[in-house]
């Protein structure tokens, strides 16, 4: 028996060392055949930071992070890349595998076009595999080709201009509840996350435009949207350096339980409002869910004499309005954080932003909500404010974007010439082309009077060069509403709130010595481009 068990432990053993080995050897061939490329690429004079042969970029990228936050955006990285080695221009290739897919970043303006608007790449798979544990990939994020193309025509009227301005009541009155929120803290003094509350109050909003439903977590505590957030804090990018944060081994049961919470929110609401539809001609609103069962009505007439909707269909648009929940509150959140903080720190920005409020709504800031509301194209009218947000929005853009490759494309910088795309992430990084002199004249400062200079002034905006919303058919859907909505919440907060950045209160009792700065500024994005900390500020009434 010991002889038996003795060859059978043998040969698991020497299976296993085998195993090891191809491993190695496949690891081996697969890092020598990406160096091979670089250094190809390297020697016919393509642009990249200093390249190791054995280490790639891995080197230099890991003493860019070191002078980095730890918790800073990623977004940051081929930033610093371009300030630190500036003759590389704004293309170049980063090889850091085995961390991240061999990548061409893109910070043009002219060369980003020729991937958003004159050919359109497909996303990059990493961006399927984030959203998967949320939308099981049935989002118009994640579709391609007419799969998107039939979404994406779906849900326009949803976003549209005309439809939003219908809107605007709504988003005044969940407006109206986040300024008694902060009238709450200005009476406590106390220093507050205000991320935690612009979280809360675009939640709301996108409520309203998705489920057309009153989620009140403004308020409350609403369980679809603790789900929610439980999700987003559980969805990796496929980037982490942590191998465990990225393969938590409780991962998968996390989301299982929190698409479950989420579900059984959200298919009562689908349920209803097919319900409702079945019995009606005319189609009942514009929100998302009743354009998903217009489309789905349109395409199945048979569908409104069945007592309950396929469900396959129903999975499809519950995965699509996770979607929107999602990027729909995120994103205009950290907006209106920096927003407020970049006033804040302006005061002369903030009179005259003031100042065209009382000119358009009136002098009263109490009456602007009802000013609004009966009249919402005043929204129109806010030619500074517009500049505000697009300059904020400029300097802190909430994310980049990521196409994949293709054999048959290489795209032309200035000077013509083409860097080939295939097998590549091609990362256009929004960041570096907004913070780029070439672009913008005093990149990092705050100057909202370039969007009011005219043709020919030198701090008239590039074409191309603002993109935070990105451009071409797979622009974001949401920009009008953004807008919309930022425009609402400067329009009845500014006049009454003073925002202070509490950064020195929360530094002066924290252990943690590590760098908390980018390019000298205390407050930066981080995460998925939230402000760091969550913007701790304290709030005073006016």
């Amino acid at each position: 028996m010991d002889i038996f068990f003795e060859k059978r432990f043998a040969f698991v053993f020497y299976g296993l060392q085998t195993l090891l080995l191809a491993g190695v050897a496949v690891f081996l061939f697969k890092l020598y055949t990406v160096r091979k490329r670089t250094l190809e690429l390297r020697r016919q004079g393509f642009a990249m930071p200093p390249l190791n042969p054995v280490f790639g970029h891995l080197l230099v990228l890991a003493s860019i992070m070191s002078k980095l936050p730890k918790d800073a955006h990623q977004h940051y990285l081929p930033d610093q890349l371009r300030r630190t080695y500036p003759e590389m221009g704004p293309i170049f290739y980063i090889d850091a595998w085995p961390i991240i897919t061999f990548t061409l970043v893109v910070a043009s303006p002219s060369t980003l076009a020729q991937i958003t608007t004159d050919r359109t790449l497909n996303k990059f798979p990493a961006i399927r595999d984030f959203l998967f544990p949320l939308t099981n990939g049935k989002d118009i994020v994640s579709m391609d080709g007419q799969q998107w193309k039939f979404w994406r025509n779906v849900f326009n009227p949803g976003f549209s201009a005309k439809h939003l301005m219908t809107v605007v009541p709504d988003i005044v009155q969940e407006t109206a509840v986040f300024c008694n929120v902060l009238q709450k803290h200005a009476a406590k003094k106390d220093v507050i996350p205000m991320k935690t509350l612009t979280d809360n109050l675009t939640m709301d909003v996108i409520g309203k435009v998705v489920l057309n439903s009153n989620l009140n977590s403004q308020l409350t505590s609403n369980p679809m949207v603790n789900a929610l957030r439980r999700q987003m804090r559980w969805m990796a990018f496929g980037s982490e350096g942590n191998p465990f944060q990225q393969y938590h081994p409780l991962r998968p049961f996390v989301h299982i339980y929190n698409t479950w919470q989420m579900d059984r929110y959200i298919s009562p609401e689908v349920d209803a409002r097919f319900a409702m539809r079945k019995d009606q001609d005319k189609p009942q609103g514009k929100s998302v869910i009743d354009l998903a069962l217009t489309a789905y009505l349109k395409e199945n007439p048979a569908a409104k004499a069945s007592q309950d909707i396929d469900s396959a269909f129903k999975k499809l648009a519950m995965s699509q309005m996770k979607l929107f929940l999602f990027s729909g509150h995120d994103t205009t959140s950290s907006s209106i954080c920096f927003i407020l903080y970049l006033l804040s720190i302006h005061p002369d920005s903030l009179s005259r932003l003031r100042a065209e409020h009382n000119q358009v709504f009136g002098c009263d800031p109490s009456a602007a909500a009802m000013r609004i509301t009966e009249d919402p194209h005043l929204l129109n009218k806010l030619p500074y404010t517009v500049a505000v947000i697009k300059e904020s929005i400029r300097l802190f853009p909430a994310a980049s974007a990521t196409r994949s490759g293709e054999p048959d494309l290489s795209i032309a910088d200035s000077e013509g010439r083409q860097y080939p795309t295939e097998g590549c992430l091609v990362w256009l990084i929004t960041h570096a082309v907004q913070h780029d002199p070439s672009y913008w004249p005093q990149a990092d400062d705050y100057i909202p009077d370039r969007w009011l200079c005219s043709p020919g002034d030198p701090l008239h905006p590039v074409k191309g060069a603002w993109r935070p919303f990105e451009h071409g058919p797979r622009a974001c859907i949401g920009l009008e509403l953004s807008m919309i909505e930022v425009k609402i919440v400067l329009a009845l907060v500014v006049r009454t709130f003073g925002i202070e950045a509490a950064y020195k209160e929360l530094d002066a009792g924290a252990t943690d010595k590590h760098i908390k700065t980018v390019n000298g500024d205390r407050v930066y994005q981080c995460g998925a481009g939230q402000p760091c900390e969550n913007l701790p500020c304290r709030v005073n009434m006016v």
